[in-house]
């Protein structure tokens, strides 16, 4: 898929994209895509009639089922959630029905997990403790030149991103970490799925492990938002780590997704 522009991208030329790939995936039943994705057929229909910008839950699910890489089609996502195109209604998951793939966790050689029960602290927060390592090729040198700092669905990371590490944090949060290999370049995404988001907000950073408050940390807090992303990080060394934390709000509550690593 060729993105478009920022200026050419709208809800109607995303849906019209997705009716695209669905002909190009053999035009399958809404039935049958409910029952490859778990989205319902209701929220599948009005993705690919443009009726609202749809989260990114329902976008990953459609777009994995037609047998697509999602990450581009996420970054355009959420760059028209931050131009104010209107969200989708949430609605509740599919119970019937079980995808056969919910997340792809790509390019990763080893994956250590270790992942700790809820703590809920006195204070009145939420804290979901993980450490979770994907190890990923190294190389010398990116292959195509980015800045730190730069709005990743504007440079050409976005053609091999893909999601290397998530957590799953409180109420089916996620935290995810974007890889481009090509720019050795990676971004940060949170997502919260409790229905909550109005009036509150989502926080997610990414930097490298090295220096974690230093100066190519990079993070964004995004109000009234089911999600958000940073802009990228280039890995300044091969055997460098990048990592992300997000955490989120509810009411004075803060509900943080401890930290990933790649």
């Amino acid at each position: 898929m060729t993105m478009p522009g920022p200026d050419a991208d709208s809800l109607a030329v995303l849906a019209a994209d997705l009716r695209a790939l669905r002909l190009r995936a053999g035009s399958p039943t809404l039935t049958r895509l409910q029952a490859d994705s778990g989205i319902s057929k209701s929220g599948i229909s009005d993705a690919l009639n443009g009726k609202a910008l749809p989260s990114a839950r329902t976008l990953d699910g459609i777009v994995r089922a037609l047998g697509a890489e999602p990450a581009e089609w996420l970054a355009r996502r959420d760059v028209l959630a931050r131009a104010g195109v209107a969200p989708a209604a949430a609605t509740a998951p599919t119970e019937a029905v079980e995808p056969r793939t919910r997340r792809r966790i790509g390019l990763g050689t080893a994956v250590v997990m270790s992942i700790a029960s809820l703590i809920v602290g006195a204070g009145g927060s939420a804290a979901a403790t993980y450490a979770i390592v994907t190890s990923i090729p190294a190389e010398q040198a990116p292959r195509i030149a980015v800045a730190t700092g730069s709005e990743p669905a504007l440079t050409p990371c976005v053609d091999d991103a893909a999601v290397a590490t998530a957590a799953t944090g409180p109420e089916n949060s996620l935290l995810e970490i974007v890889w481009s290999d090509k720019c050795q370049a990676g971004w940060g995404r949170i997502t919260r799925f409790d229905e909550k988001f109005a009036g509150n907000t989502v926080t997610v950073a990414i930097y490298p492990q090295t220096a974690p408050d230093g100066p190519d940390r990079q993070e964004v807090t995004e109000h009234d938002v089911q999600g958000g992303y940073t802009t990228l990080v280039v890995r300044p060394t091969p055997d460098t780590l990048l990592c992300a934390e997000g955490s989120y709000t509810v009411g004075e509550e803060d509900v943080v997704i401890g930290e990933i690593c790649i």
